[in-house]
């Protein structure tokens, strides 16, 4: 029904527009029924607008005069987005086009009342009505979608958060990110967790685009990551992982750029793999900042990556830090259109000699320059020395609730059976195919992450395990020299040449027996590692800064830890659940263990 509002103070004069308007929308077919209602002034018209809701407000010439602008204002603001049109009637038509003009009427209608001229109106107003019916209509449609759309995106970001909390990014004092999106869901990740034997793995993904489309690209990644980490696969292994995962799920047109970090906080060494980020800057101790650029292609690209000849290995003390960073970060622009540029943040990166300090420097000066931001932006710190107290400490509280639980058993121990944690073994051998691509370490540890007291133990056995395995194939089976690691360069040097002759590998093998032997409610593990290179030489250096680390390390974990030159054969002893007696020895002889 088509609702019209008359306003004139004359009874006669309101019959007669309320004649014209009848018999006009009678004339057209098309045109719905009409209800026609009158008011006296502007201010009974409001009251009646409130009732009617009317579509057409006809005001006659005995209220022209009165009406102002605000008086339509009012009516308008009572309408909402429903289309309301104002007509002013009147004798002389040129004084109403002036005060329609005057007052924002919309159109004028000028006496005599012509059923042509009345009829065109009504059919505007008609034409009018449905549009905007039709634009409500898709204004609720609007509505209800993104309604919908914000109900997933919570959802999304409900999972990202579940994600997280397998993350140490929260509570670990090494490392400080900031994460800025451009929509309401990112398209940057960062992932962190300790691995076994005192690893810390970090992660900074960028995948191509922003929004919801880039962002859900972070569940696959993150899920494989954390899951690989905590299973203790190498960082090779893990980036292989994640790739061929990517390359899987991914639409042909995305792909992350990421770069992926090892730091073995016992060897103080970092490994570190960056695939088509921004360079990553390292900030020594001294002041010396040192650019690590991209030396692969994103993840999810091609199949398979060649992930040995990307990855750079750098040894890393207290004082140094690590700074990452997307290129939301770095292509931020100024008002006039320059870049904030990967100089400008390097440049900050050297001049602040507050540790403290620097991160939030660098967030400050880029967001002082630049105007906008106008991609997913992140900046990640990561503090060696935080990161060595940090891991030094868990050990040590580790170390501390074990020996309370294993007070609080012996308490109970008269009224409980023993337990006693058994008699096996298992031994295998490797050949150079296996050498040259296997990570035999992750599923050895889960088969004696079965066994009774094994939780107690992993990070002792996965360093032990881990140290004896490499230094079987880097020196026995390889054949390097520690020596080549007496300088930064050569510590470089040192696994490019581990990498290349590691995937050229031909002959050669590595054998790994561990041995159970149950003493009372515990026992001793023994772990035996024999490979077939010529055995250690008696002249084996020990010189140099970045090598020498890894024989303390072990003979710190074992019992006894017994290395003889000339042999290819390495034996080590390591408390297992609650041995009764048997304190920690010295090894009978030893030599660097690389």
């Amino acid at each position: 029904m088509l609702r019209l509002l008359i306003v004139e103070p004359q009874a006669s004069e309101a019959a007669l527009l309320a004649d014209a308007l009848r018999t006009a929308a009678e004339s057209v077919s098309e045109l719905p029924a009409v209800a026609i209602a009158v008011a006296q002034d502007m201010a009974s018209a409001l009251q009646v607008f409130q009732a009617r809701k009317p579509s057409m407000v006809v005001i006659g010439p005995g209220a022209g005069p009165g009406v102002t602008g605000c008086d339509l204002d009012r009516l308008r603001a009572l309408t909402g987005m429903d289309p309301v049109l104002s007509v002013l009637a009147g004798d002389d038509r040129s004084q109403l086009l002036k005060r329609a003009l005057a007052v924002g009427a919309d159109e004028v209608l000028g006496k005599p009342y012509e059923p042509g001229e009345v009829r065109l109106k009504l059919e505007t107003l008609t034409r009018l009505a449905r549009f905007g019916s039709a634009l409500l209509a898709q204004r609720d449609r609007i509505r209800l979608r993104h309604d919908g759309l914000l109900q997933e995106q919570a959802s999304v970001r409900q999972i990202f958060s579940n994600i997280s909390r397998e993350s140490c990014l929260n509570d670990s004092p090494a490392i400080r990110h900031h994460l800025s999106a451009q929509a309401l869901l990112n398209g940057d990740v960062v992932a962190a967790a300790w691995g076994p034997g005192g690893k810390l793995l970090l992660l900074l993904g960028d995948f191509t685009g922003h929004g919801l489309g880039a962002a859900i690209g972070t569940v696959p990644l993150t899920a494989v990551f954390y899951s690989m980490v905590t299973k203790g696969f190498s960082l090779a292994r893990i980036l292989q992982e994640l790739n061929g995962k990517l390359h899987r799920v991914l639409p042909a047109n995305m792909f992350c750029c990421a770069v992926l970090l090892e730091l073995d906080t016992h060897k103080r060494r970092l490994r570190l793999f960056n695939g088509g980020m921004p360079s990553v800057c390292l900030r020594r101790a001294s002041g010396r900042v040192r650019q690590l650029e991209s030396r692969q292609l994103p993840l999810g690209v091609v199949p398979d990556l060649d992930v040995g000849a990307a990855v750079v290995h750098i040894p890393v003390e207290e004082g140094d830090a690590l700074y990452l960073w997307s290129d939301g970060l770095s292509e931020m622009r100024s008002a006039a259109g320059e870049e904030v540029g990967q100089r400008r943040i390097v440049e900050t990166v050297a001049r602040i000699t507050q540790d403290e300090q620097r991160f939030d420097r660098i967030l400050e000066e880029a967001f002082r320059f630049a105007a906008r931001q106008a991609d997913d932006l992140s900046l990640v710190e990561l503090r060696f020395g935080a990161a060595f107290a940090e891991a030094a400490f868990a050990e040590a509280a580790f170390a501390e609730a074990a020996s309370a639980d294993k007070a609080s058993r012996q308490q109970v121990r008269g009224r409980l059976p023993t337990r006693r944690v058994g008699e096996w073994s298992v031994k295998f051998t490797l050949g150079p195919g296996e050498l040259r691509d296997a990570d035999p370490l992750p599923p050895l540890l889960d088969v004696l992450a079965q066994t009774p007291g094994a939780s107690y133990f992993r990070d002792a056995l996965t360093v032990v395990l881990g140290e004896l395995f490499r230094n079987a194939l880097e020196h026995g089976v390889i054949g390097l020299d520690s020596a080549i690691k007496a300088s930064e360069q050569g510590f470089a040097e040192y696994y490019h040449k581990l990498h290349r002759r590691r995937s050229q590998l031909q002959r050669g093998w590595i054998q790994v027996a561990v041995k159970c032997i149950g003493q009372g409610p515990g026992g001793v593990l023994e772990v035996v590692v024999e490979d077939s290179g010529p055995g250690l030489p008696a002249n084996w250096s020990r010189r140099g800064d970045y090598a020498g680390r890894g024989l303390p390390l072990l003979r710190s974990l074992c019992r006894t830890l017994e290395l003889q030159f000339g042999s290819r054969r390495v034996r080590a002893l390591l408390d297992w659940g609650e041995p009764e007696g048997g304190q920690r020895s010295a090894g009978t002889r030893a030599v660097e263990a690389g």
